[in-house]
């Protein structure tokens, strides 16, 4: 896969490692994230890893995904210790990865002291993978350039070759195709090792050429951040602009510029338009299917899915002290399909915590309701939707994630509210749906509240769905 203008989904995934600043709290596995626009990345298996290596040290650094002509996908990666490998496996689904093993692209190069942040591209031209890599040789890491190689198979490669060398230090090339022509990001590096000889700070510039394979000529004035690596495009197809994400990976954020034409780029964003998993490092973002994201959801963000249909009150959680409704969470998705018999009074949906911890969703005379609060302080939301139908199925989604309470009724908006909770703590108290169960979300306590009417497929994930995924869930 290559990034491209030509790309049409509009669903995209983060591949990433994490390490805090200053190369703390490392956590060297495969990571995901997932996200509609580009630049909401909501993190999927709780921040956890997805996917550990076993070559080497175990080490799985600067992960980079990609789809072969097959649709299968391929995974390259950083490993350890350091030498001429780099690390590989395959999947069919983005979950299952297989056939991993260490390929020594630079085993016939003499004095290779390392092999870092592997990327490939498909070229149809050539019928083959164009993997390209920063490596120095020498005595230490002051000497990186990069290199490539050519596979079909994976198995067998072309001699490796240079690929780029502008006269000083780069790492972390990645490749993007625009409207015919090839456009590169890479970091500049040279500082690192020579400051008094280039003493601006690293950072990222780009380069163009007609070829996938080069040569590459730097595009002038164009450049990202100081301290800044890790460059990678995004088209994003709703609003027909690229984004480039770029790596703060001093300061343990990200950065992100946009453009219509890969020549002329924006100032970077401003900071609250971005968000990304805490402690994602070298992220690779790509764009995937509505198919491959559902699978993913399910895998990965899917916490409990109640299938089966019922009509009283369902309890979930006893008094406890551990359990996922009871555990503390930033980001949250209650899903429900519900037929009610009345639309009078107050009719419990959903009860999970309690009027100090907790998120509920109710139906009050007809209509829905929800509420979130945190150390005692509530937000809430009154729905704005079409009336119910008595004896039909509704399809009704309450999201919530930084700060925001957003309310979806039969797959269209019905109302949202923003605050200043953006954590709900861990609770002891009981809950469940289609009633109460002890004192509510909402402060309500007496009685069970129960709903009157039928429940089914209640699914909870650890994600706030976005639209998008709210009206796929309800195909």
């Amino acid at each position: 896969m290559l990034a491209s203008s030509k790309h049409r989904q509009q669903a995209y995934l983060m591949g990433y490692f994490r390490s805090g600043p200053g190369q703390t709290h490392k956590v060297e596995e495969l990571h995901y994230a997932y996200s509609r626009d580009g630049l909401r990345w909501y993190e999927l298996n709780g921040n956890k890893p997805v996917w550990a290596s076993s070559l080497g040290e175990g080490i799985l650094r600067d992960p980079f995904i990609g789809r072969g002509p097959d649709g299968r996908w391929h995974l390259v990666f950083t490993i350890r210790p350091l030498g001429p490998a780099i690390g590989y496996a395959s999947s069919a689904d983005l979950i299952h990865w297989e056939a991993e093993k260490a390929l020594p692209v630079m085993a016939d190069i003499p004095d290779t002291v390392n092999s870092w942040a592997p990327e490939f591209s498909y070229d149809p031209v050539h019928g083959d993978f164009l993997i390209y890599w920063a490596s120095s040789t020498g005595s230490d890491l002051s000497h990186s350039k990069h290199y490539c190689t050519r596979t079909k198979d994976w198995s067998t490669f072309s001699p490796t070759e240079l690929f780029y060398d502008p006269g000083f230090q780069t790492i972390d090339a990645s490749l993007a195709e625009h409207e015919g022509k090839f456009y590169m990001a890479i970091k500049d590096e040279s500082h690192v090792y020579e400051p008094e000889r280039y003493p601006h700070p690293p950072m990222n510039f780009l380069a163009a050429a007609d070829r996938l394979e080069g040569p590459y000529e730097v595009i002038p004035g164009v450049q990202t951040p100081d301290f800044t690596e890790g460059p990678e495009f995004l088209w994003i197809e709703s609003r027909k602009k690229w984004l480039l994400l770029y790596d703060y990976w001093a300061y343990g954020k990200f950065g992100v510029m946009e453009s219509a034409d890969m020549t002329h780029w924006s100032a970077e964003l401003e900071e609250g338009m971005l968000r990304t998993p805490y402690r994602a490092r070298h992220a690779n973002v790509f764009p995937i299917g509505e198919e491959e994201l559902r699978r993913l959801l399910d895998r990965y963000a899917l916490l409990v899915h109640y299938r089966t249909t019922t009509y009283a009150p369902v309890r979930v959680a006893a008094e406890e002290t551990t359990g996922f409704l009871h555990d503390a969470f930033a980001l949250r998705s209650v899903v429900m399909e519900l037929q009610p018999e009345r639309l009078d009074g107050t009719q419990v949906l959903y009860d999970e915590g309690d009027a100090e911890n907790g998120l509920a969703l109710r139906l009050q005379d007809g209509v829905v309701e929800a509420v979130v609060c945190a150390k005692g302080r509530r937000c809430s939301l009154r729905g704005e939707h079409k009336p119910f139908t008595l004896g039909q199925w509704q399809h009704v989604v309450v999201t919530f994630g930084e700060g925001e309470l957003r309310l979806f009724v039969d797959g269209e908006p019905a109302g949202c509210v923003s605050s200043a909770i953006t954590l709900v703590h861990g609770h002891e108290s009981p809950g469940g749906y289609g009633g109460r169960f002890g004192v509510d979300a909402f402060g309500d306590c007496g009685g069970k509240g129960a709903f009157l009417g039928a429940i089914r497929h209640v699914r909870i994930y650890s994600v706030p769905l976005q639209l998008e995924d709210i009206r796929w869930l309800r195909r």
